[in-house]
């Protein structure tokens, strides 16, 4: 078979950014949750936001539905969320109820945790509506929504890598059991060899390969290609050069995905990381006594929205209004009216796609290497929020680290891209 054939079959080795993090983070956490498959329990919360917030965002690109009517289409986006943020909430019961999650929570704070959720998802939603969504449609086109690629991985000499580790040696060998006999009803030729030793000893593997999902590859009205990545966040990152959170700059998601495309044949112009922030517009209400001669609240920590505030102050406090009592602060909430929202648009050339090649194979020579030595890396910011803590600190004990494992966490057949929902939750430090 050629990679292409490969890749169709899913016979690879595939190495997402996720993992390539984990492993640079510490090896030790890598190899139990690549290696051995182990997953905590439960979903984090913030995570399942940003998967309902996902599944909205994908229903509202859908190319399909691009061209359809904005206001239903507005709706149905909206239901897409609550329905989703449903199905979460009957997971949890259900996994409450099979032993499979400890529950910490009353079942009527879990109720209004999810219903809170709903108010927010549908609120920020709504804000996407007025503002990003609609400059969207005057400026892209969406191509595709939940883009899947797979490439294969190159070493410095564009040799394919191959792995021959025990994942690939079962995937290979469950594709080989499914085969068809021949007519004679003779064994097919690869299923003899899966019991003889010799022969698995000169199997090549099977390839590695660069895998991942993009949100959106969006077209302009020039014709040029857009990778879009959606993220919701407390609070949005400036993302100019040398500012504290100048981390898109540096990150490898952004110029690897541009990388497979690129590879791909796929002349991408760049990468659009839209952030939503976690917040909706508050109703403006009169405050107690007026302040200053205004009847209503000019904090700026306050997110108001400019037209709804200045129809709210025209209405009740005329009178303030045509002094121009909230002329400055009105000012403020034009100025800052995408507030719930920031795209950072980035570019990569050619020659920074080349380097992340090479890193992208040094990296899948270490992952795949059957000696790599595994030790943890420890820090106060790698550790802090790490799952694995307590079988870690129970293995440098020389405790049972796997009673630990088996009792916090559950063995899966498959790594979590293989059957997890996306989410759009801002990447943590550290």
């Amino acid at each position: 078979m050629n990679i292409n054939e490969y890749i169709e079959k899913n016979l690879v080795h595939s190495i997402h950014v996720s993992e390539r993090r984990s492993f640079r983070g510490c090896r030790r956490r890598w190899a139990w949750i690549f290696r051995d498959m182990w997953y905590p329990t439960t979903t984090a919360k913030p995570l399942e936001f940003g998967i309902a917030y996902h599944k909205a965002c994908e229903y509202w690109y859908d190319p399909d539905f691009w061209g359809n009517d904005r206001e239903i289409r507005k709706i149905e986006t909206l239901q897409v969320f609550k329905v989703e943020c449903y199905k979460q909430s009957a997971a949890y019961k259900q996994g409450v109820r099979d032993g499979k999650i400890q529950q910490f929570e009353e079942d009527e704070v879990i109720e209004r945790d999810y219903k809170e959720r709903i108010e927010l998802g549908q609120g920020m939603l709504r804000e996407m509506f007025k503002q990003s969504a609609e400059l969207d449609h005057e400026t892209y086109t969406p191509v595709g929504v939940e883009v899947k690629f797979e490439v294969p991985i190159a070493d410095e000499d564009g040799k394919t890598i191959w792995c021959k580790c025990e994942r690939c040696w079962k995937k290979w060998r469950s594709y080989c059991l499914s085969l068809p006999d021949g007519e004679d009803g003779k064994l097919h030729p690869w299923k003899i060899a899966l019991d003889d030793p010799s022969k698995r000893a000169i199997w090549s593997g099977l390839p590695v390969t660069f895998g991942g999902r993009i949100d959106m590859l969006a077209q302009d009205i020039y014709g040029r290609y857009w990778i879009f990545d959606w993220k919701t966040a407390a609070r949005l990152s400036t993302g100019d050069p040398g500012s504290p959170d100048d981390f898109l700059w540096f990150d490898d998601q952004i110029t690897s995905y541009c990388w497979a495309l690129w590879t791909l044949g796929i002349g991408v112009a760049g990468f659009v990381y839209h952030e939503q922030k976690k917040a909706m517009a508050e109703e403006p209400e009169p405050l107690k006594r007026p302040y200053k001669g205004a009847m209503y609240s000019q904090n700026k920590q306050n997110t108001y929205d400019y037209e709804v505030y200045k129809k709210t102050v025209e209405e009740n406090d005329p009178a303030g209004y045509l002094a121009g009592i909230y002329d400055e602060y009105l000012a403020y909430l034009k100025e800052n009216s995408n507030g719930f929202y920031k795209r950072h648009t980035i570019h990569r050339n050619e020659h920074e796609l080349q380097a992340a090649g090479i890193q992208i194979a040094w990296e899948a020579e270490e992952i795949t290497n059957p000696a790599l030595r595994l030790y943890k890396s420890s820090g106060r910011f790698s550790c802090g929020n790490c799952a694995f803590k307590e079988p870690c600190l129970a293995k440098d004990r020389g405790e049972d680290y796997l009673y630990t494992l088996e009792s916090l966490f559950e063995k899966r057949e498959k790594l979590y891209y293989e059957t997890a929902e996306s989410n759009t939750d801002k990447p943590q430090k550290g």
